[in-house]
């Protein structure tokens, strides 16, 4: 029988911000394709194709601006999630891998679709504790700063027609602030109450593919609870959250609100090693809006379910090491892929 470590693991910060920018291009680069299209085949063929595409594009586009969110599957999902931090500060730092396909999606106002997207970021996440007690929990405050690289390839076919394009690009995400987080801790259960805004800092071209900016904020609050018995050395952690997404100004597109459920079930085999489970079900609240919603409101849903492991060292000094693995098992109006931390 396992014993859970003597102090609590750091919260799973909510490490938002990177958008994937699926599939954009620059509309002066596609006026003058389109051009030299329509010097091949005459006004009648050119419509024709247009509408087909329309109408294959809308039979299965991804809700979400590009097919993704600031949710981000994966970083609720870990070890003591709602235990208060031990020390005034707390830093944590993941690296973060995710390999996706979808079929269809928006981006910049246009309709393409066959995406196939790869990212490489690093978050890194700080709490302060400055001693402050509020309704009873302690208080902290804190942020996370994200970059990395974000590479996109996309094509569109239809019978003989078929368009490729892609991109990649390299530089700052988007900044999460914390204004705050709430601990309370009574034996075994601990709760946690937080929120998050998503600040767009982040490199955005409405003419580029690959962008490591969404270009809109978000604002998240999140309740999670975890029971941790450090006898037996079970953890078991859940987080409900919701997220409010204000209008990509570039696009004049609004992702719907979204609402998400991680679960986290590990067991501690010693002081210094646990393996788990993590899940995740993602479902969007309201539809899609604004002029650049080209195929109206559509609603995503989401589940991911895979291992993890925590090894915590006696010579780091009370640090942990994890990794995680988060496989998509279904996905409706939204990317699949692996998540790797």
């Amino acid at each position: 029988r396992g014993r859970a470590p003597p102090i609590g693991c750091p919260p799973g910060a909510h490490a938002c911000g990177i958008w994937i920018g699926a599939l954009s291009r620059s509309d002066r680069v596609l006026a003058v394709e389109e051009q030299r299209q329509q010097t091949r085949r005459p006004p009648c063929v050119t419509a024709a194709i247009a509408l087909a595409v329309l109408a294959l594009l809308a039979s299965a586009s991804h809700a979400a601006e590009g097919g993704y969110s600031n949710y981000i599957p994966g970083f609720y999902g870990d070890f003591g999630i709602a235990v208060e931090p031990p020390t005034t500060f707390s830093l944590r730092n993941d690296v973060y891998f995710y390999s996706a396909d979808g079929s269809r999606s928006v981006r910049s106002g246009l309709l393409e679709g066959g995406v196939e997207i790869e990212l490489l970021l690093n978050y890194t996440t700080f709490l302060h504790k400055p001693g402050l007690e509020l309704f009873g929990g302690s208080y902290a405050y804190g942020a996370t700063l994200a970059f990395g690289n974000v590479d996109v390839d996309s094509q569109i076919r239809l019978g003989s027609f078929e368009r490729g394009i892609g991109d990649d690009d390299f530089g700052l995400a988007d900044l999460t602030l914390v204004p705050g987080m709430l601990f309370w801790n009574h034996d075994k259960v601990h709760l946690s109450l937080a929120s998050y805004v998503v600040v767009p800092i982040g490199e955005y071209d409405d003419a580029e593919l690959a962008n490591t900016g969404l270009n809109f904020w978000t604002f998240e609050v999140d309740l999670a609870a975890t029971w941790l018995d450090p006898d037996t050395g079970q953890d078991y952690s859940i987080v409900l959250g919701y997220g409010y997404n204000t209008e990509n100004t570039a696009t004049d597109y609004q992702s719907g609100d979204e609402f998400h459920v991680d679960v986290a079930l590990n067991q501690f085999l010693s002081e210094t090693f646990a393996i788990g489970l993590n899940g995740y079900y993602l479902r969007q609240l309201g539809g899609d809006s604004g002029s650049g919603a080209l195929l109206g409101s559509f609603k995503a849903e989401g589940l991911g379910i895979g291992p993890s492991f925590l090894w915590a060292p006696e010579f780091l000094g009370g640090a942990a090491i994890t990794l995680k693995w988060l496989h998509e098992v279904h996905g409706e109006n939204r990317l699949e892929g692996d998540h790797i931390y």
